[in-house]
């Protein structure tokens, strides 16, 4: 693959990263809460989800398509389903304590992984650039090998990015103010999950 192809592919996949969303509220409200090895779970399962879109974006779009020709409205209205859920679930939550959390850290530890999973492989935003990028820049006559590798390069500068968001949403200093101010962190975060779902709902609609 030429050298430009490469730099558009990796900068349009880290403008896609970087960019605020379910995944970004996510990461910041479990690294914060539950500490730095919540959020790495956290991003690994986000970046676990990119391979979702991944699989279906080099072996079956097509395929999927035929014979689900609303596929992707399935996705959003899933995703909003979930980032509803997600949201109502947030600002319900209770006041943790930090001892008890670290009690059970590998039970919390898949729960976060889950949930990183789950919020990245129904968000119809990764699912729209995934498949833009497969379709417009990267191609079906690109071979299979360099199709993996690019799905592999989106699923790392996933879980690299969120894990510098865990690492700095983690430190001590964040962590303490987070923890005085639970309630009132976990109702932002929960109404904008909440409102990122809303929004999914209306757009579906239009």
């Amino acid at each position: 693959m030429p050298l430009e192809y490469i730099a558009i592919i990796a900068s349009i996949t880290w403008l896609a990263v970087i960019s605020p969303g379910a995944d970004f509220a996510v990461v910041s409200r479990n690294s914060s809460l539950y500490g730095r090895g919540a959020g790495i779970a956290s991003s690994a399962g986000i970046a676990a989800g990119c391979w979702v879109h991944v699989a279906y974006a080099i072996f079956g779009l097509g395929l999927i398509t035929e014979f689900f020709p609303n596929f992707l409205g399935y996705v959003q209205t899933a995703g909003a389903a979930y980032l509803v859920y997600l949201g109502i679930a947030t600002v319900r939550a209770g006041a943790i304590d930090d001892t008890i959390e670290k009690n059970s850290t590998d039970v919390r530890h898949w729960k976060h992984f889950t949930t990183g999973l789950l919020t990245n492989s129904l968000n119809p935003k990764t699912s729209i650039f995934v498949i833009s990028l497969y379709s417009q820049v990267i191609g079906e006559s690109t071979g299979l090998w360099v199709q993996i590798a690019s799905g592999a390069f989106i699923s790392l500068s996933h879980f690299l990015w969120f894990s510098a968001i865990s690492i700095f949403m983690s430190t001590t200093t964040i962590r303490s103010w987070v923890l005085r101010h639970q309630r009132i962190f976990n109702g932002i975060i929960g109404v904008l999950l909440g409102l990122l779902g809303v929004l999914l709902f209306l757009a579906e609609g239009l």
